[in-house]
Parts: structure tokens; sequence; C-alpha cells
């Protein structure tokens, strides 16, 4: 049987294993206590008899940020669990610092993030997920192996880590648990900068994300000023910006005269749209994928293909695409950033070359983009692969073969 089922009296069975285990841990019956929509099984029969204090609320309440700055004030030990729709991560403190983080996205896998920082090849991981099996952790195969160094191992686990860590300043909504008490882990580490870093960094990264989210212009969209009175005083780089949108400038000159870089240019430029001084007004002349050569719109297409099977087949591993994209291999970070899929599954190219124009020249720029497209679709056709039913992955992949063919690189 499974380990919980109902009757059809309406009564809760468990099966032994799960009993055996409560009976380790409670003495006498367990008291149970719903915690809004989770149930708490305690081993404690009367309310304030806990050794070590549970700490439970809403993220609607309780930022992140504002969790680990109060667990790291009382600099004591335990376990912090967020449970958010689709996600379960949890951070494991030990003297109020920050030694280890779990998550059940497969994004989060160590293997994804040892090939993300270029440790592995897609191949690599591929042949040694085959060999993991229950009881032997992924670094221990990998050890055998002879694919990595403890050292890498090491060092991809922290990474691991700080990347969990990261992603959790996202969640806006959930629930949260953290129970006091040491936390026997075999693989906490010790990071290379505190849980008051951690916390500087995440909200960092928020902060750029909430200014940027909602300001994505095209290279050719002509941005205007608006008739409106100044908020207030503006800082010396927005005032040199704002004076040079006059309406006939595009963003991508905009940016070039600036001389600010066009991560900080944009930046601005973001700043001044939130503050309602400057809106784009439309393009100054038609743009599509195929004016930056067949070879984007070849990758587009493909893309499209892997994006539309796992829509119609699988939804819910969609998000194996965004965390790509959200948490690219380093060396193209930057290129990917505020890069995205359409409804429809159409691939942003057109930021992701402006993204490459901005660290180099046009043909450098160009051949840094297929090369950053190329190790999206091997990511993308790789984790495709690995949830589609074969049926409707042959399908998926006689369609690629096909565009492959048909379509070559232009000139």
């Amino acid at each position: 049987m499974a380990k919980a089922e109902w009757t059809e009296a309406g009564d809760l069975l468990l099966a032994a294993e799960v009993v055996r285990t409560i009976r380790e841990k409670c003495s006498r019956l367990p008291r149970l206590t719903w915690l809004d929509d989770s149930l708490l099984v305690s081993p404690l029969h009367e309310p304030g008899q806990r050794r070590h204090p549970l700490l439970y609320g809403d993220l609607k309440l309780f930022s992140v940020a504002e969790l680990l700055a109060l667990l790291t004030s009382l600099r004591g030990n335990g376990l912090l669990t967020l449970l958010v729709p689709h996600a379960r991560k949890s951070i494991t403190f030990r003297e109020g610092r920050v030694v280890y983080a779990a998550s059940s996205v497969e994004d989060d896998r160590l293997g994804e993030v040892l090939w993300r920082r270029g440790v592995l090849s897609l191949e690599q991981l591929s042949q040694v997920y085959d060999l993991v099996e229950p009881g032997k952790k992924l670094g221990a195969v990998l050890l055998e192996q002879k694919l990595i160094s403890a050292r890498q191992l090491y060092e991809g686990i922290k990474a691991q880590v700080t990347e969990i860590v990261y992603s959790t300043f996202f969640f806006d909504q959930g629930e949260f648990v953290f129970i006091e008490g040491v936390v026997r882990q075999p693989s906490s580490v010790r990071l290379d900068v505190s849980t008051r870093e951690l916390i500087a960094e995440g909200l960092q990264r928020r902060r750029e994300y909430n200014r940027l989210e909602q300001f994505q212009p095209r290279d050719d969209e002509v941005l205007v000023r608006r008739q409106v009175d100044l908020p207030g005083e503006l800082e010396r780089r927005q005032v040199d910006i704002l004076d040079l949108v006059d309406g006939q400038r595009t963003t991508s000159e905009l940016i070039e005269i600036s001389g600010l870089g066009e991560k900080t240019a944009l930046e601005v430029l973001a700043d001044l749209h939130r503050q309602g001084l400057v809106e784009p007004a439309g393009s100054a002349s038609p743009s599509s994928g195929k004016m930056l050569g067949l070879a984007f719109e070849r990758y587009r297409g493909l893309l499209q293909v892997i994006y539309m099977a796992l829509q119609a087949a699988s939804p819910e591993h969609l998000d194996r695409l965004e965390s790509f994209l959200g948490n690219p291999p380093p060396r193209y970070s930057e290129l990917f950033r505020s890069v995205g899929f359409s409804p429809e599954g159409r691939l942003d190219v057109d930021t992701l070359y402006r993204n490459a124009r901005s660290t180099g020249q046009q043909e450098e720029a160009r051949k840094r983009a297929l090369d950053a497209l190329q190790a999206f679709y091997d990511y993308a056709r790789f984790q495709a692969m690995d949830v589609l039913d074969d049926d409707t992955c042959d399908t998926m992949m006689d369609r690629l073969q096909t565009l492959e063919e048909d379509e070559g690189e232009d000139a």
C-alpha cells in the first residue's frame, strides 16, 4: 500500500513503515496541529513543552530576507523550510551561518550547477545520472568516474547552496517553517561569504530584477519624454540621459551616446520609466529576428519546437527552460539578461544579440550570441528528452532534424 491512503469510511490509514517511524519518535500518541494548510505531527502531547522553538508563517507577511536576518541574529542552529507552489527549499543554519541548502527543483541539482559552471558537459551529465542509484549520491559517482576532483565537488556544493539561497529571494507567496536544533548534515560547507553578505546580494538581485522586468525596450524602439513635472531631484546620470531623449533617438542610440555602458544605461532608463518620465513611442523601423540572419531564426525555430512540445505534453517542466534563462552558465550570464519566451514559445533573440553587442564588435558579438544559443539549444533538447515520453520525444526529434537540415546559417 501507499504510505498513506484514505479508507471508504473516511479514515486515514498509515503504512507500517510510517507507524514505526512515529513510534520511534513518540512515546505516546502524537499531537496533531493544523498550521494553515499544513499538518504538524508533534511527539509532545501538550503545547508549550517544546524544548526548541518552532517558527511558522506566511511569506506574504515575512520576506525571505527578513527571515534570514532574524535567524542570523539569533546565532542558532536549525532548519528553515520554504514551501512555495511547485517547490520546496530548505536552508540549514549552524550558529547563525548558512551551511547547506536543498531544493526539490531539478535545476537546483548538483549536476545542473556543475554544468552551468562549465565543470561537466551535458554528455557527461547524462551518463552519470544513469549511474546514480538509491543510497549513492551524485558526488560519489562523479568522484568514482574521475570526472571531477574532491575540491571541485566541494566548490560545486558551495555554488549549489548559494544559488538555492539566492533563488528564494524571489518567493512572494508560500509558507515557512523553522525548527531550532542541530541538523546533522554531512554535506554542510563553509561558504566564502557571511549570511549577511548573502542577504545583501540576494536583495540586490531582486532589486535589479524589479527595475528591469517592466522595462525591456527593443534596440530600435524610440523613447519619448513625457511632459510631466519632475518628481524631485534626479541623479546626475538620470538628468544626462533624460536630456538625450528627444523623441528621435532609439534605445540603442541612447545607450551608445550616454557612455554609461548598456547595463547601467538600461537601469537608468528603467528608473526614469518607473517615475513616468519616459515611455516607448514605437519602432523606428520594422524589426524581426530575420534582420539578424537566418542563423538566429534557425535557433529560434528549434527552441520553439522544444518549447511547444513541453507546453503540450509536460507544461510543468517548462520551468527547466526558464531556469536556464534566469541562471545561465557564467560565460553567458550577460547575454541572456532580460531574454525570455513569448507565450507562443518564440525566444527574444533581438535582446540576446543586443546584449552581445554591448560586449564586443559586430562580428564578435554575432559569434558569441550564436554560441550562447547553441548552448541553450543543447540544454533545452537534453531536458525535453529527459521528461517527454518516447512517442512525443520521437515526434519532436523528427521535427528538429527537419529544421536542422532545411535551414543553414547565413554568411
